[in-house]
C-alpha cells in the first residue's frame, strides 16, 4: 500500500460526523495532517472524494475532512477551493458536487456566479436545493 493510502485508510478509521459541529478528535487532526503530508500537497479533494467512491468513507465524513483540511494546510484551503469551485461549476458527479455544497465556504468565487450556478444545480438535483437556497440566501450581496 502507497503511504497516501495508508494515511487515507487511517483516516477513514476515524469516525466522525457532520453534526459533531467542531467537536472532533485530536486523532481527526493528526490524519488529515498525515494525508497531507503523505500526498505532499494541500489539496487532498479527490483523495478524499476517490474514498467515498470507493465505500472508505461516508460524505459526511468526507466533508468533515475537508473542512478540517482547509485549516490545516499551508495555504489556508486555496488550493483545495478551486478543485471544489471546478465540481460545482462541472456538477456532473453527485458525490463531488455534494462535498462542495457542503464545504464551510461560499462555492465560487462571486455571488452573481454562485446564484447562477447553484439555481441551475437546484433544478437538476433535487436533493441538494435546500443546501443551494442556503447559501443563495446566506450570502451577502457584496460577496
Amino acid at each position: 500500500m502507497s503511504a497516501v493510502g495508508a494515511a487515507l485508510a487511517r483516516l477513514c478509521a476515524v469516525q466522525v460526523s457532520e453534526e459533531d459541529e467542531g467537536d472532533f478528535p485530536d486523532e481527526l487532526f493528526d490524519r488529515v495532517d498525515d494525508l497531507i503530508d503523505a500526498h505532499g500537497a494541500d489539496d487532498i479533494a479527490e483523495i478524499v472524494a476517490g474514498a467515498v467512491q470507493a465505500g472508505q468513507a461516508s460524505v459526511e465524513q468526507a466533508i468533515v475532512f475537508l473542512n478540517v483540511a482547509a485549516w490545516s494546510g499551508t495555504d489556508n484551503g486555496a488550493s483545495m477551493k478551486i478543485t471544489l469551485d471546478g465540481w460545482v461549476r462541472q456538477a456532473d458527479d453527485a458525490v463531488r458536487l455534494g462535498i462542495a455544497l457542503h464545504h464551510e465556504c461560499y462555492p465560487l468565487p462571486s455571488r452573481a456566479e454562485m446564484v447562477a450556478k447553484l439555481s441551475e444545480i437546484a433544478l437538476r438535483f433535487p436533493q441538494y436545493r435546500e443546501v443551494c437556497e442556503r447559501h443563495i440566501a446566506d450570502r451577502p450581496r457584496s460577496a
